[in-house]
């Protein structure tokens, strides 16, 4: 090989290595634009996950306020039933012998534990889904409550 071909080949080679440089830097710079991309891409549908999940959590009966005030107006609302179903049998034992003297057959006693217990079952029957847990909560109320089938002399007077 004379000098002039060994040129051209040096020529070559550094042309080839100068050409797989600019490749390989396209590629880099393609690569990191890619991924600039990608990060945009992510980022923003993160936002929207962010923007959706905040307005669903400030959606009226979902906010902590919102179910506390609810919380509160069912703990007075079963404390009232507590303390009516407790007024109920204080004022049947009172009057035990004039009830039983009259025949009257509506003087049932209702027991609270019982009333308190089936209103909650027969509430978180109401709302029960496989994935909320509430069908549980209303079987380990049965103990107390009796079957949610069978009526309580309160509900067959509101019938």
């Amino acid at each position: 090989m004379n000098e002039t071909e060994l040129m051209q080949l040096a020529r070559q080679a550094i042309e080839d290595e100068d050409t797989a440089r600019l490749n390989a830097k396209a590629e880099e710079l393609a690569t990191a634009a890619e991924r600039a991309r990608q990060a945009a891409a992510k980022e923003a549908h993160v936002a929207r996950l962010m923007a959706a999940a905040d307005e669903a959590m400030s959606a009226e009966g979902v906010t902590l306020p919102d179910i506390a005030r609810k919380f509160d107006a069912a703990v007075a609302a079963l404390a009232d039933l507590a303390r009516a179903a407790c007024t109920r049998n204080e004022v049947i034992g009172r009057h035990a012998s004039g009830i039983q003297a009259a025949g009257l057959r509506e003087a049932e006693r209702t027991p609270a534990p019982e009333v308190l217990a089936r209103t909650l079952a027969l509430a978180a029957n109401q709302v029960a889904t496989p994935e909320n847990g509430l069908k549980n909560l209303a079987s380990s109320l049965l103990a107390y409550s009796g079957p949610l089938h069978r009526l309580t002399a309160v509900e067959r007077a509101a019938r």
